[in-house]
């Protein structure tokens, strides 16, 4: 509803325009006033200007009334477009009424081309993942398919995705296999493959096979619907630039309304107060600086540059919830991480298997038969080993200590299954050893017979991300729950700057509290829990890991990687470092054009009020497509 409101806004204005410039060309060829005299020709080009400007003059007149800053563009080009008429009825022949219909039209050009430009922006970002004209192919158990919105799709469903299709769903495959593209959420234009049990995200696209998809999410907890809801977010928060913007115009519009006033009235006082053509001249050079200082160049491409630079981030599997936050992630100071999860996959594989006394496939045996009815991570991790180790169900007497491990009855053997504080609550004696890893301990008939070391896979792109984040001057630090020397070992092999392990929550946010407090730059925090949404919250940046992450984590966060790239933070930074150039460059470069053509206005006295409106609207309308390319720069 709201695009086909904003095509029919742009078409209506396209029409008045076309109306506007032909009656304006009559007026200025046919009906001139050397054939109709100055009654005839004031009335066509007034009504020529009518056309063009009455939604112009309307906005300026509300601000004015409701007690808004009435300083705006709008105002400015009022006064500019009826000073130029005046200046034909009061002045010299050779002005003419042509010139402020053009201040109008060329500035009504301007704000079509700019609506027009912000609409295919927010199109280029959105269209890539917006479900809502989709429909998902939904298998009955009957076999039977039929036709569902992805907002109607419940957990549980199964959806028949065919090659081309969009996955409308969060999910895990639960038939067949294929490639996915999944560069609309993470950038990556490489498919992936996706067999039983892979997870898969709504948004992305099936390539080749064929999938059938278990819901696991309904549509308002989906990917696709947090991506959307977060950009609409983004449009409400501004970045500190922005918010200068805004400042600017409130005082920079009167500020120039004043000078031009003094333009228009103090010279002739001292240059010939009695001489007309004096007169014209300099309230003529007061208008033109009137319609060069309007700040809509800046005022609107600013904003856009950001909201451009929200478009390259979602592009490239970022979500930021704001462009406050690019502004905060260019002082980034402090990075501190959580580990499993996080810097970590939170996929753990057996390390080492370590028997004492008896064979390594009996220990394997028994050790997995005292873990298949846990769905402890680790216990998980265990009965998938490849390794031969086949076991029965003779169990009996099963018993979960939540925390400790597991006792049971397996083929008339009595097995404790845990950590050590288990064993040795079970009277069963044996000493900590000093593994990298989480350990488990396996004691038959109350003798030990060995243990497990499990270990988590570090991300591929931990290292490589803490050595960019090291060049941009940035440092780093690891807040684990986990046994020190585990936290140890992975802070040593991917270089971070700082480790403490064995952290509860709150001392996690203690830690982070004094780095905030050091100041001199911001602090972020990369987790992927609940149990890191505290220190999410708290840090000047709370970035969440948001494939298979945390609710809790992704609602707190400032910032969303929505793969759990962790590469993603360095790109994030360089992407707002860019965004803040873009947005420099447009300020900068609107102001040096408007001084010169202000100096060029005050030193020429033929000035053509046309520059000076090209000199707002048209340079408008360049700094709005230098901000919208800022969607297809390519950051690496």
């Amino acid at each position: 509803m709201e695009e086909k409101e904003s095509k029919k806004g742009i078409i209506v204005l396209i029409v008045r325009v076309a109306v506007s410039l032909t009656l304006a060309l009559l007026g200025q060829f046919y009906f001139s006033e050397a054939h109709y005299g100055l009654a005839v020709n004031a009335t066509i080009m007034a009504i020529a200007w009518a056309i063009v400007s009455y939604d112009v003059v309307w906005d300026g007149l509300k601000n004015l009334f409701k007690g808004k800053n009435p300083f705006d563009e709008h105002l400015l080009m009022t006064i500019s477009s009826i000073g130029a008429f005046c200046l034909r009825c009061f002045g010299p022949e050779d002005n003419e009424f042509l010139e402020g219909v053009l201040v109008m039209l060329l500035y009504q050009v301007g704000e079509a081309f700019e609506d027009y430009a912000a609409e295919k922006s927010r199109k280029a970002i959105t269209s890539a993942i917006d479900l809502r004209d989709e429909k998902a192919s939904v298998v009955l158990k009957s076999g039977e398919i039929i036709s569902k919105k992805p907002e109607e799709l419940a957990i549980g469903d199964h959806v028949l995705v065919k090659v081309g299709e969009k996955i409308l769903c969060d999910g895990s495959v639960y038939g067949g296999n294929g490639a996915v593209n999944e560069s609309s959420l993470t950038g990556e234009s490489v498919p992936v493959e996706k067999k039983v049990g892979s997870a898969v995200l709504s948004g992305t696209i099936l390539e080749s096979g064929s999938l059938t998809v278990s819901v696991e999410k309904e549509y308002q907890d989906s990917t696709v619907k947090k991506m959307l809801d977060l950009m609409e977010e983004s449009a409400d928060k501004k970045s500190k630039t922005d918010r200068f913007i805004d400042r600017f115009a409130r005082l920079y519009t009167p500020i120039v309304v004043t000078l031009s006033l003094f333009i228009a009235i103090i010279p002739p006082l001292f240059l010939g107060m009695h001489d007309g053509a004096v007169w014209s001249r300099w309230v003529y050079t007061a208008l033109c600086l009137l319609v060069i200082s309007c700040p809509c160049a800046i005022v609107i491409s600013v904003p856009l540059a950001y909201f451009a630079g929200l478009g390259l981030a979602s592009k490239n599997g970022i979500l930021v919830k704001g462009s406050e936050y690019f502004d905060k992630l260019n002082q980034l100071r402090y990075v501190a991480f959580d580990k499993t999860g996080t810097l970590t996959e939170g996929k753990f594989h057996i390390s080492k298997i370590v028997p004492k006394g008896i064979e390594k496939k009996q220990f394997l045996e028994w050790i997995k038969a005292a873990e298949c009815r846990s769905s402890h991570p680790l216990a998980r991790a265990i009965v998938n080993q490849e390794e031969s180790g086949t076991y029965s169900q003779d169990i009996s007497d099963y018993e979960e200590v939540a925390g400790f491990g597991v006792r049971l009855k397996y083929k008339g053997h009595r097995l404790v299954a845990g950590n050590l504080a288990l064993l040795n609550d079970q009277d069963i004696g044996q000493e900590a050893q000093e593994e990298s890893g989480s350990l488990i301990y396996l004691a038959v008939d109350d003798r030990y017979v060995g243990y497990v070391v499990l270990s988590d896979t570090i991300r591929a792109s931990a290292k490589t991300m803490v050595d960019d984040l090291h060049k941009m001057k940035v440092k780093t630090m690891l807040l684990s729950g986990d046994r020190a020397g585990n936290a140890e070992s992975v802070a040593r092999e991917i270089g971070l700057d700082e480790c403490h392990a064995e952290l509860t929550p709150e001392e996690k946010t203690a830690y982070l509290q004094e780095k905030i407090n050091e100041g001199s730059g911001t602090v972020a925090y990369v987790g992927d829990g609940i149990n890191d949404a505290p220190s999410i919250v708290l840090a000047d940046i709370g970035i969440a890991m948001g494939g298979f992450g945390s609710d809790v984590a992704v609602q707190n966060a400032d910032v969303v990687l929505a793969n759990d790239d962790l590469g993603k933070i360095v790109l994030a930074k360089k992407i707002a470092k860019a965004t803040q150039r873009r947005a420099m460059f447009n300020i900068i470069a609107s102001l040096a054009i408007k001084v010169g053509v202000m100096i060029a206005s005050l030193a020429w006295p033929a000035f053509p009020l046309w520059i000076a409106v090209f000199a707002d609207s048209g340079v408008a309308a360049l700094l709005t497509v230098n901000s919208l390319l800022l969607i297809y720069k390519k950051v690496k």
